[in-house]
């Protein structure tokens, strides 16, 4: 699975989005009735380059990065079969993403990893190349609600928008 990953965050009214690059793996069953309605269950693992960094934050020389880290799905879909080699479908599930974060000050490194929960949904397009490979255009949305750190809630509302591109083998 390759894709284009945008989280955003908002704090107190204000909002910012940062794009780049989403690699993962997905795994599932179908079943297909007699009338061509598809109902699966699937599980993801992907991770993104996504990241920023900034110097001079809180000291001169000092470095703070932020990166987005891996992304556990496990959810559901159903679908309808738009001939003998379509589908559209439409999924939900829970997530679980984690933020990486490190500050360094020029005397040594502090880093740390936060995961958090929340909800995804989703739609897409399959295409069958064969009868063992499929090709997939996806859409998701994941809402992860507040980001809670040392059980306080920061205020920071994280969500995510993804379009992926999956080469599915079918056995």
């Amino acid at each position: 699975m390759v894709g284009i990953d945008s989280v955003n965050a908002e704090f107190d009214g204000l909002s910012d989005a940062e794009e780049d690059i989403l690699l993962g793996v997905t795994v599932g069953y179908d079943y297909e009735t007699q009338s061509g309605l598809i109902f699966g269950i699937e599980g993801e693992y992907t991770d993104s380059s996504l990241g920023v960094t900034e110097r001079d934050v809180f000291d001169a020389g000092d470095r703070v990065s932020i990166n987005a880290g891996r992304d556990f799905y496990v959810g559901a879909r159903a679908g309808v079969r738009t001939g003998p080699n379509g589908l559209l479908y439409v999924k939900a599930g829970y997530t679980d993403a984690s933020i990486e974060a490190e500050y360094d000050d020029g005397t040594g490194e502090i880093a740390d990893e936060v995961s958090f929960g929340g909800f995804r949904i989703g739609a897409g397009g399959e295409i069958d190349l064969s009868s063992n490979y499929a090709i997939r255009i996806e859409y998701r949305y994941s809402d992860y609600g507040n980001l809670e750190a040392l059980g306080f809630d920061s205020g920071i509302a994280l969500s995510r928008n993804q379009g992926i591109v999956t080469l599915l083998g079918k056995f």
